[in-house]
């Protein structure tokens, strides 16, 4: 059975900063190749069909409407 798991994010949209989307990347640890998700619009980030008692390394790109992309926020995540 596959596991799936949530990263709840909070909307970082300001009267100065406007989020447009972010991207989301993940692989299972060790290996080299990430798999990147469709654009995601709105939080909380949802993945799934991850294998049980895996560890991933996930990262979360956000993109602001001006073009300017944050710093990736890197996660290891136990399933």
């Amino acid at each position: 059975m596959t596991k799936k798991i949530t990263i709840p994010i909070t909307n970082h949209s300001s009267p100065t900063v406007c989020t447009q989307y972010y991207t989301v990347s993940y692989r299972l640890n060790g290996e080299v190749n990430y798999t990147t998700m469709p654009p995601v619009y709105m939080p909380d980030i949802e993945i799934a069909n991850l294998f049980p008692s895996a560890t991933y390394n996930i990262r979360i790109v956000r993109h602001c409407c001006d073009g300017i992309q944050s710093e990736p926020l890197l996660l290891e995540v136990n399933t």
